[in-house]
């Protein structure tokens, strides 16, 4: 989507200029401030090492190992205990994720990561086989848009029938760019 400033009309009346000047640069002001506007937040797992844990099936689960909500959040709503990022407003975004997961249990089975929008997975999953009761690290990074009021939401499942994860730690973070459609 492009973006354009286009004046309008200047008076036909002298005296009207300098009012005009001011409504225009006002305008400009605005249109700049919509460029250089960025929506972000992100939720972690401030308790380091503390063993969030997270019951799984083969049914995604929202991951809810969270406690925190990052202090910079602006135009996005996070939820820590519903696991969630509500936009605000149109926007392209960019999540990022990173974990330290394990099965404590010492299980090996193949456990999948997958990011929804509401309701509907937006990007193929990301597999991640733990070894035995080591803490295993992952990340990984996706762009999309959302419409004002979307909600993601990340979902762990697992290969085998039931399981359990255990997060040493975890942190989201979605900044988005709102964006004229």
């Amino acid at each position: 989507m492009r973006f354009e400033y286009v004046p309008l009309p200047p008076p036909q009346d002298i005296n009207g200029i300098p009012v005009y000047l001011q409504n225009e640069l006002q305008r400009i002001a605005r249109f700049i401030g919509g460029l250089s506007e960025v929506h972000e937040s992100g939720m972690y797992l401030s308790s380091a090492g503390a063993g969030a844990t997270m019951a799984l099936t083969t049914t995604p689960t929202t991951i809810t190992a969270f406690d925190t909500v990052n202090s910079y959040e602006e135009g996005l709503i996070a939820d820590t205990t519903a696991g969630t990022f509500t936009f605000l407003s149109t926007s392209r975004f960019k999540l990022n994720f990173s974990a330290s997961i394990s099965d404590q249990g010492g299980g090996s089975a193949e456990h999948h990561i997958g990011v929804y929008l509401n309701n509907t997975l937006i990007q193929p999953t990301h597999s991640i086989t733990f070894t035995g009761s080591a803490y295993t690290q992952m990340s990984f990074m996706i762009q999309n848009t959302a419409q004002a009021g979307d909600v993601i939401t990340l979902r762990m499942s697992t290969s085998s029938g039931t399981d359990t994860a255990t997060f040493a730690s975890i942190d989201v973070d979605v900044e988005g760019k709102p964006i004229d459609i």
